[in-house]
């Protein structure tokens, strides 16, 4: 599945995300976690946590382990963006089964986007829940949902 979630007016937002999920993944017992080098280590921390959350061992290996050395691997990859202060601008966790491709959840956050400063810890739990079935969208804010939907509202009033 892939969705893309537009703004309105004011915001001039875009949000992309890809939602490929796997739900088997739950039933791991341990998922081994590629490391990738470049992306803030609050990233691999927070699949760590997510993991265990689950009931899942999280192993870490560096980032040229070859996707088959387990049962079940994460690979992820994060890019923080600037704009008046940092946010999470894309976020990439592709999940594979015995060497292969299982599942993935990707996010591209536009620069103009008012989802943009929600916290990386929570846009990477929106994403695995996603990637494991728990969710089938990226559930945006509540502020950013009831804000849309008084703009929706006020376009909705017949003009008097």
């Amino acid at each position: 599945m892939i969705f893309t979630l537009l703004g309105s007016a004011s915001a001039c937002s875009s949000m992309k995300v890809v939602n490929e999920p796997v739900p088997e993944i739950l039933d791991a017992d341990r998922v081994c976690i590629i490391v990738h080098d470049e992306t803030r280590e609050v990233f691999k921390i927070t699949l760590k946590e997510w993991l265990r959350e689950q009931g899942i061992t999280p192993d870490v290996y560096p980032q040229d382990t070859v996707v088959d050395s387990c049962e079940w691997s994460l690979r992820y990859e994060g890019r923080w963006s600037w704009a008046v202060g940092t946010y999470l601008a894309d976020a990439k966790i592709t999940a594979y089964r015995y060497g292969s491709e299982a599942g993935r959840s990707w996010l591209d956050v536009g620069k103009w986007d008012g989802h943009k400063w929600e916290k990386a810890k929570v846009r990477i739990y929106k994403l695995m829940d996603m990637l494991a079935g728990k969710a089938d969208h990226y559930a945006l804010p509540a502020k950013q949902v009831e804000e849309k939907k008084s703009r929706k509202n006020f376009m909705d009033e017949p003009s008097r």
